[in-house]
């Protein structure tokens, strides 16, 4: 069977003593460095939350502030449009207008120049149709 002598219990002593050395000289600053290092990533964890807060209410203001920076800009541009369209509106219509009565002119000139021309056209006609028939009247009497 198995003998015990005195052998094993000195290397049970041995294993004891090695135990305790061990953890005062291994095991408790592996633990220590443990906990400090999980107390560091905590805390890097809370700044980098605390951080993720701020910087979000920071893009929010950033986001109002250009918002009322543009709003006037926008009521600018929509005042500068519907002036825009206004005085082009006027344009076209004093445009209008003035091809209206330049419109009336010319038809006036043409109509004059029309009634001038037909005037002397029917003169000619006249003299020319009484020169014929004296013509005419001329040939048959002789």
């Amino acid at each position: 069977m198995i003998n015990f002598d005195y052998t094993l219990i000195v290397q049970f002593f041995n294993f004891l003593i090695l135990l305790i050395i061990l953890n005062f000289l291994l095991f408790k600053p592996v633990l220590r460095a443990m906990g400090k290092r999980e107390e560091t990533i905590n805390s890097l964890a809370g700044r980098i939350q605390t951080a993720k807060e701020g910087m979000g209410t920071l893009e929010k203001e950033y986001e109002e502030k250009a918002r009322e920076q543009k709003r006037p800009i926008l009521a600018d541009k929509d005042s500068t449009i519907a002036e825009a369209q206004t005085m082009s509106t006027h344009i076209i219509e004093k445009a209008r207008a003035e091809l209206t009565g330049e419109l009336e002119r010319v038809k006036g000139e043409i109509e004059s120049e029309s009634k001038r021309v037909f005037d002397s056209l029917k003169a000619d006609v006249q003299r020319l149709s009484t020169e014929v028939a004296q013509k005419i009247l001329q040939r048959s009497l002789s």
